[in-house]
């Protein structure tokens, strides 16, 4: 426990600082993104639950914040493993002949991870949130006692609201996160654990929500336009009235042109705004000379600042020609691009941030320009290393499924990702048996509709291996047909 204050405690201060270096003439608004990667405690295997037995014990079970075994706060978990997260605990296995060949021979299972943390006092009133980048595969979280979440997808991220179940002072909060590994999405290496970043986000009562400032450039003409759309959330107990001030940075953090906007928001709802910043002349991004711009936007309430962000974007324009191929920037360039899963040797699916640019720049190296993401969302430090790198990126969603758990997959991918200059292609599934079918135009006709409300600047598709030549096929329902072998077909 000592550890993990102090760990908290060094962040909030790096945080803080480093705020105040950026511009010393802004005061940044409060919002702390701090890490939760160290101190969790670590047990392989399942950990059944006790039998439910007599009424009061019944009773209590149905209750929030009455979790029994590894889940409840009262746990003992001393003798478990003390790690730091990101986390595989599946390439920490020997090879066993009796494993899955399409798991690379190595165990998965069950695991379960446990973690405290305190808030001070001065946090009461704020936005509380969790937030996990990663959990293989499927996972169920308590806090405090009472279940918050169930994911079922290794490969996309999840957001959890705490505020109304947050402690303070000298009580202890607590996280329990039973992962089952034997739950799988793919036929290649998937690892098992929390083996991405996990995160605690400190905002005020009226804030931005996670993901929620779009700002993807846009060519108009001649001109430029940066449509920022903001969407703010009010967890107060009352109408507020607020305003907003977005601007676009240089490298050097100066203001390029800013806007603003008014309105009000009334408690426990989400409101977006939108501000159009008209910009001449701007630095393309490009392969050779990938230039990146700021957005900041600033969330004002009775004059003060109460949320900040800052987004990466970059000017660029894409276009698919039928008799041409691919044009960047109205230049044609030629898609040199691999299909790359995300573990790595030596650490599974647990891949330190710097190996991303290490591999991306190996790639370019040897003549890459693209990367096709197999066959998943990727980590979003990859995505950034990719925008950094000047590498194009097809990002691709997981599970071909238009019920409501997956079309809210593949939402969270297309509004965490949509503001990377990287990415010039949505697919929304890779050689599924139902393309040559009607249900499977059927379904990709909703997917690519669902993509079409997030972001129109960037066209869908879907990796094909087969029933491009049925009467009704999946190709007929995006807007760059993808091809996977059939070489004797095309």
């Amino acid at each position: 426990m000592y550890r993990t204050i102090v760990t908290l405690f060094v962040l909030f201060f790096f945080c803080q600082f480093a705020q105040s270096q950026q511009n010393s003439t802004l005061v940044y608004a409060q919002h702390e993104r701090l890490s939760l990667d160290n101190g969790w405690r670590f047990y392989l295997g399942d950990i059944a639950f006790p039998v439910i037995t007599g009424h009061m014990m019944t009773y209590n079970s149905a209750k929030a914040g009455k979790s029994w075994g590894a889940a409840s706060p009262e746990y003992d978990d001393t003798k478990w493993r003390l790690l730091n997260l990101p986390h595989d605990w599946s390439v920490e296995s020997a090879y066993d002949s009796t494993e899955n060949v399409a798991q690379g021979y190595r165990k998965r299972g069950f695991g379960w991870y446990r973690r405290n943390f305190k808030l001070n006092p001065n946090d009461k009133g704020k936005h509380i949130e969790l937030q996990f980048d990663g959990v293989a595969t499927n996972c169920t979280i308590w806090v405090n006692g009472t279940i918050m979440h169930r994911n079922f997808c290794g490969y996309t991220s999840f957001y959890i609201d705490i505020t109304a179940m947050a402690k303070y002072g000298e009580d202890i909060n607590n996280i329990a996160v039973r992962v089952d590994a034997n739950q799988q999405e793919g036929w290649w290496y998937e690892g098992a654990g929390i083996y991405r970043h996990t995160w605690l986000v400190k905002q005020s009562p009226v804030h931005f929500i996670t993901d929620g400032v779009f700002a993807h450039p846009v060519k108009s003409k001649n001109n430029w336009v940066i449509p920022v759309e903001a969407t703010l959330e009010n967890s107060n107990k009352m109408k507020v009235h607020f305003a907003i001030e977005t601007a676009l940075l240089d490298k050097n953090g100066e203001v390029i042109v800013s806007g603003k906007s008014k309105g009000s928001i009334k408690p426990l709802v989400q409101r977006a705004r939108k501000i159009n910043l008209s910009v001449t002349n701007p630095q393309l991004w490009t392969l050779e000379n990938p230039t990146l711009y700021k957005v900041r936007t600033i969330l004002f309430q009775d004059g003060k600042a109460t949320d900040t962000l800052l987004t990466s974007c970059g000017f660029r324009t894409i276009q698919f020609r039928a008799d041409s191929g691919f044009f960047l920037n109205d230049k044609w360039v030629k898609i040199k691009g691999t299909c790359n899963h995300q573990d790595h040797a030596g650490v599974g699916n647990a891949v330190p941030d710097a190996l991303w640019d290490f591999r991306l720049k190996k790639l370019k190296e040897m003549g890459v320009n693209a990367n096709r993401c197999s066959h998943n969302p990727p980590s979003n430090e990859f995505l950034d290393a990719c925008d950094r790198n000047g590498i194009l990126v097809m990002d691709e969603n997981r599970n071909f499924n238009i019920s409501p758990e997956y079309q809210r997959q593949l939402e969270w991918m297309l509004r965490r990702d949509r503001n990377h200059p990287s990415i010039i292609l949505w697919s929304v599934f890779n050689e599924e048996p139902m393309q040559g079918t009607e249900n499977g135009y059927e379904m990709v006709r909703r997917m690519s509709e669902i993509v079409k409300t997030f972001d129109t600047s960037r066209p869908v598709t879907a990796a094909q291996s087969g029933g491009l030549f049925t009467p009704i096929n999946v190709s007929q329902a995006v807007d760059v047909v993808g091809f996977n072998y059939q070489q004797g077909g095309y």
